[in-house]
């Protein structure tokens, strides 16, 4: 690419910081899962780990450089420790660890009590900590810690919440064939629609805690694992409407602008969007 190119290239960064994410997140992600099933075919379960990992670090790594190319060194460190971020109040963290568990189980009692029959749980019990990092560790800095910073500048919370949740979906294919089906892509964007608003909303009430939603992530991922959601296709209808609910009760609550109390400078200031990350 001649300099003219390059020069083109920063400012379309420069003008359009969300397309040029999703871009380089799916172009990083889906490059590693696509390469590793062409080149290894039969790896071994550690080494189809390990690549699935990597391939997970993609929208992390796509922030970290676009955030390098925005405002560089001081914005890469001030992303970065977000994730250090955890005096944001003891409410936060219970809603991130106990909130996805309370919807599960309550889930499976409305289900049962209601003549269905409930799937056995997974015996690979907290199967995400057995990774080699934290199940939304690599992703949480690109989703919401670079993504909705910037889609709040020109939108509301809930429409940026709504994006991602569309992306962050597809961006789950090449690890997902069965999201490859309209059907189960459709109702896997119903349960991750409402979860994307409880993201935003968390990520912009801790004040930006990367900590905060990386928790909320590993405990969701957990809990539809080891209960067996997906299991039961009424269950999982009455896992995704309550979190609907929660979700609903929430937007109308804090309001879908800004799904915060706080004023539009006030979360400026604590995502970094009015100058810098």
């Amino acid at each position: 690419m001649n300099d003219k190119g390059v020069s083109r290239w920063r400012e379309w960064v420069h003008s359009s910081p969300v397309a040029a994410f999703f871009l380089l997140a799916f172009l990083i992600s889906w490059s590693i899962w696509g390469v590793a099933r062409v080149l290894l075919p039969g790896a071994s379960p550690e080494l189809r780990v390990a690549v699935h990992t990597v391939g997970l670090c993609g929208p992390t790594v796509a922030a970290l450089f676009l955030t390098g190319l925005l405002y560089g060194r001081r914005g890469v460190l001030d992303l970065l420790k977000r994730i250090a971020r955890w005096r944001v109040g003891i409410g936060w963290y219970l809603f991130a660890l106990f909130s996805t568990l309370i919807i599960g189980l309550t889930a499976i009692g409305v289900h049962t009590l209601a003549g269905g029959m409930t799937p056995p749980m997974n015996q690979l019990v907290f199967a995400q900590a057995l990774l080699p990092l934290p199940a939304g560790l690599p992703e949480e800095y690109g989703w919401r810690g670079f993504a909705l910073p910037h889609l709040l500048k020109k939108r509301s919370a809930l429409t940026s919440s709504l994006i991602i949740a569309l992306f962050w979906v597809a961006w789950h294919i090449p690890i997902s064939p069965a999201l490859k089906s309209a059907s189960f892509f459709g109702l896997f964007l119903l349960e991750v629609i409402p979860l994307s608003v409880l993201f935003s909303w968390l990520y912009i009430n801790s004040r930006g805690s990367i900590l905060v939603v990386v928790l909320y992530h590993l405990v969701a991922n957990a809990v539809v694992e080891v209960l067996n959601i997906p299991g039961s296709l009424s269950l999982w209808a009455i896992y995704v409407g309550m979190n609907w609910l929660l979700a609903a009760v929430i937007a109308a609550r804090y309001g879908v602008s800004r799904l915060s109390r706080h004023g539009s400078a006030d979360i400026e200031r604590d995502l970094g969007t009015s100058q810098a990350l």
